[in-house]
């Protein structure tokens, strides 16, 4: 199977301690859990969903979305996980403003005329790690962040979910098996990418046996 991971500095593999880019990262674990396998990896830091950042404006999915697509065909699997960086302050984005964003990607990805004379590939959509709650004790990293932003990534699973469900498009929810790290309790560490890595491993397992 060709599979396509589409994300943020969650996917790409941001370490916060340095900034620089784990090699460990889930995409990267899942390679060596699935040899069989062909992982395609579309990690941008800072990417969303569809707002514009004012700063790097290449950072917007939904632009770039049928140019990503086209650019990687065929594949059999498309996994997206996104949503935190529109958590961000700035945006002053809701859940559901969240949820609209992975509507529009679903639509996008199960569109036959991006895939021509290729298969429609199957979708799994991954709601993220939540932002923790001690970024309000200690303080933003990145100054991006505040109350709302954690109040927000809690609801985020439960939104994403009912459009998944809407779609019948396959869904998990990483916070139910990783975390942020606590060095700026927007990113994961390496061990947390393991973690994901594993499930992401037993959920696509899973949709090729069709369970």
């Amino acid at each position: 199977m060709r599979i396509l991971c589409i994300g943020d500095s969650n996917t790409w593999g941001y370490n916060p301690t340095n900034g620089q880019r784990y090699k460990r990262r889930w995409t990267k674990v899942l390679v060596g859990l699935m040899p069989e396998n062909e992982i395609v990896e579309e990690g941008l830091n800072g990417r969303t969903l569809l707002s514009a950042d004012p700063v790097i404006k290449e950072r917007c999915g939904i632009t770039g979305l049928k140019m990503l697509l086209m650019s990687h065909k065929p594949v059999d699997y498309v996994v997206v996980m996104l949503g935190t960086n529109e958590m961000k302050k700035f945006f002053e984005c809701s859940a559901d403003y969240v949820a609209k964003g992975i509507r529009e990607f679903i639509e996008v990805i199960q569109n036959p005329e991006i895939w021509q004379r290729f298969q429609v590939p199957k979708l799994l959509i991954i709601s993220p790690v939540l932002i923790r709650e001690e970024l309000l004790e200690n303080g933003d990293v990145f100054g991006e962040f505040d109350e709302n932003s954690v109040l927000q990534s809690k609801c985020l699973a439960r939104a994403i979910e009912k459009v998944c469900r809407e779609y019948k498009v396959e869904f998990m929810n990483a916070a139910d098996y990783a975390e942020a790290s606590l060095v700026d309790y927007i990113h994961m560490d390496e061990e947390n990418h393991r973690k994901l890595a594993e499930a992401v491993n037993f959920k696509l397992r899973e949709m090729f046996e069709g369970v």
